[in-house]
């Protein structure tokens, strides 16, 4: 079963990253905010992720479905772009360090605490456009450094340890964050300090999947959500309204983000709930324009850094005015990025989905 209002939903977290990338000249639109969209992704996968895993559990082949189910959905455009990165890279006669492009082959980038530092040396080992899209791909490790270890806990172990372990996750991330905070936030791009979104997206699946054996067991849980939601919401607002989510306060990176990621855990298990209502904001989340960009959302994230650096470098060639040529360099690095997006969609993900549903069946009736 599709829940179209969480399709919506990763068209929000994709064009909230995109609005911080492109908008950053216009903070009055709120690009400052923009990164928080990051988390979102974070929590939705942990839904996604460990929704699946329940199912699958004490089913055959539960490894092999699951590990190829997920590699032939992200490795495909991942790996085109790294060997774009890299054949421009070499071409330029800026090819890297073998240790560089290793950190993102094999997904382990986000152990470290922040970016790799060849990033922002003064002599950059490979293009600035190859930089920019390397910068964005931590959050790839994140996500694959979860799937890795999370499918084992939750095949191995009962609901209530894997929950004391989600609570253990939620719990620790934060106290990481505080204690490896600087002003330049490098725990913001540090697996160990991010773990808690997708913990908190794993415990709405734990909560929807046992809501979903017993509802009527449920209900007045379900109206202890709301009431949690009608609290949690408006404080976690009014707090990032006035830090304007600033990284460099370690208030913002530790409490800021487990009042977001509890925000987003809550509108996720309140969509679930209701998808296919009436209601005028649930039906939002279903607009159609929205679940598209939803739809091509990874790739989406996954290229639009260096194009926006590829708009700019066509603009600056216009000769036009500073304030013109910041918004024509938007308008061109958003053209491609959309048309990459829906051409890699249309050319290659959804052929390589249709495939994979025939080749590797799930037997699970995940969420998704």
């Amino acid at each position: 079963m599709r829940i179209r209002e969480l399709d919506g939903l990763r068209g929000i977290a994709v064009l909230a990253v995109l609005s911080e990338h492109y908008m950053a000249w216009l903070p009055e639109v709120g690009s400052h905010y923009g990164w928080l969209g990051v988390d979102l992704f974070f929590v939705l996968s942990g839904f996604l992720i460990t929704g699946i895993l329940l199912e699958l559990r004490g089913r055959e082949h539960y490894f092999r479905v699951f590990y190829a189910r997920r590699a032939l959905r992200i490795f495909p455009p991942y790996f085109l772009g790294l060997a774009v990165y890299l054949a421009v890279s070499m071409a330029m006669d800026k090819p890297g360090t073998p240790g560089l492009w290793l950190r993102f082959v094999f997904y382990y980038s986000s152990l470290f605490v922040g970016q790799p530092p060849q990033l922002s040396a003064y002599v950059l080992p490979v293009p600035i456009g190859v930089v920019l899209g390397l910068a964005v791909l931590w959050s790839l490790s994140v996500e694959e450094i979860y799937y890795t270890i999370w499918a084992p806990v939750v095949r191995y172990t009962s609901q209530e340890s894997f929950a004391l372990i989600l609570l253990g996750m939620i719990v620790a991330a934060p106290l990481l964050r505080w204690r490896f905070h600087t002003p330049q936030f490098p725990e913001l791009y540090t697996f160990y300090c991010r773990m808690d979104g997708l913990a908190y997206g794993s415990a709405v699946a734990l909560l929807i999947y046992e809501r979903r054996r017993a509802p009527e067991k449920w209900l007045r849980a379900d109206r202890l959500f709301d009431r949690l939601g009608f609290v949690v919401l408006p404080v976690t607002a009014i707090f990032w309204l006035v830090t304007r989510g600033d990284r460099s306060n370690v208030l913002v990176t530790s409490l800021g983000l487990v009042l977001a990621d509890l925000s987003f855990a809550i509108v996720v298990h309140a969509l679930v709930r209701r998808s296919g209502g009436n209601q005028l904001w649930v039906r939002a989340f279903r607009a159609r324009w929205l679940r598209s960009v939803g739809m091509v959302s990874y790739s989406l994230y996954l290229f639009h850094y260096p194009l926006r650096f590829v708009g700019q470098e066509w603009a600056n060639r216009l000769g036009l005015p500073e304030r013109a040529g910041a918004i024509v360099a938007v308008l061109l690095g958003l053209a491609l990025s959309f048309g990459v997006a829906y051409g890699l969609w249309y050319g290659m993900e959804s052929r390589i989905l249709r495939w994979k549903d025939r080749r590797v069946p799930s037997p699970a009736h995940p969420v998704t």
